[in-house]
């Protein structure tokens, strides 16, 4: 007769060697388990800045869609405070399983370059779609002495930090975005941060800086009022604005910056969940009220692989790396 325990160790021994031939383990049947049922409860999405902005607003219309879609609530989470890295750690750090989520922007890749962050930027990220870009342009004060890039580059090449401009803070993409410039064009310009885009816009069109990166979306009317004057745009030109040149035909083919949105979450996130999200969030991105919205705000959709938003990440780290270096920029 075979005693107990010998029947316990050979139900053990039977059941290690069907996951070893099946070649999945403990944690992977678990995880497989898992994405089978996903999603049964709330899916949360951690906006890492204050409620009301672009990020905000992006999300909470895909989190309205999520929840349509997938048939559970679909709530938003805004943790702002230092840059965003209050909220990114907050979702980095939570359990890898499809239920918390997180809102990423191009100033993920800002803070990476400029602060010591507790977490890595990189390697804590599980990648999920990129959503949406949006073209950044530079903008001039009514009353500049230069009517085009050209006429700009010259000018402060004569007069090494004359040329003011604003930003909506240090370290943020309009900073950087103008330093990347600066560096290109082998000029010295006069930095003046301000809390946020909307005050230095004000200072723009009041003839007191004499530049400005923004999004497209915040200026199209004065552009077109003729309250500041468009100067170049990243990319290509947009129908908006078709007077405004690209970078490159401006003379400076070598920028690239914009703003962009995506979703990611914790490092980690079962491949099936994953995948899940990925077309969930790609097919509302081809919705039609999406695409009037994201179209209206100067915007495009991307939506693209897990691998093609790391790859953003990457490039993104990497040239703010180096332009933070350059210049010589400190985080407050």
């Amino acid at each position: 007769m075979i005693s107990r325990s010998r029947r316990r160790m050979v139900a053990t021994m039977g059941a290690v060697s069907l996951g070893g031939a099946m070649g999945v383990s403990a944690p992977m049947v678990r995880a497989q388990a898992s994405a089978g049922k996903y999603p049964n409860r709330p899916i949360k999405i951690i906006v890492p800045l204050a409620p009301g902005g672009g990020s905000d607003i992006t999300t909470r219309q895909i989190a309205t869609h999520l929840t349509e879609r997938l048939g559970v609530p679909v709530v938003v989470e805004n943790k702002p405070g230092a840059g965003g890295s209050i909220g990114t750690h907050a979702a980095v750090r939570a359990p890898a399983d499809g239920y918390t989520l997180l809102m990423l922007s191009s100033s993920h890749t800002c803070n990476a370059a400029l602060r010591e962050l507790p977490f890595d930027s990189i390697n804590d990220i599980e990648p999920i779609t990129l959503l949406k870009r949006e073209a950044l342009i530079l903008v001039g004060s009514p009353k500049l002495p230069a009517s085009n890039l050209k006429e700009l580059i010259e000018w402060a090449r004569r007069e090494p930090g004359a040329v003011t401009y604003g930003s909506s803070g240090v370290g943020g993409i309009s900073h950087l975005s103008m330093e990347h410039l600066a560096a290109l064009a082998d000029i010295k310009l006069n930095h003046i941060a301000y809390k946020g885009t909307g005050p230095a816009l004000q200072d723009t069109m009041g003839n007191n800086i004499h530049l400005l990166f923004s999004s497209v979306a915040a200026v199209v009317p004065v552009v077109q009022d003729k309250r500041v004057a468009g100067l170049a745009i990243a990319d290509e030109r947009i129908p908006a604005l078709p007077q405004v040149p690209s970078f490159k035909e401006a003379g400076v083919p070598e920028f690239r910056s914009g703003f962009w949105h995506a979703i990611a979450g914790p490092k980690g996130i079962p491949p099936e969940i994953v995948a899940r999200l990925n077309e969930e969030l790609r097919a509302i991105l081809q919705l039609s009220d999406m695409q009037q919205r994201i179209t209206a705000e100067g915007s495009q959709s991307v939506g693209g692989s897990p691998e093609q938003l790391m790859e953003t990440i990457r490039a993104d780290i990497a040239q703010w790396t180096d332009v933070v270096r350059k210049a010589d920029i400190k985080a407050l």
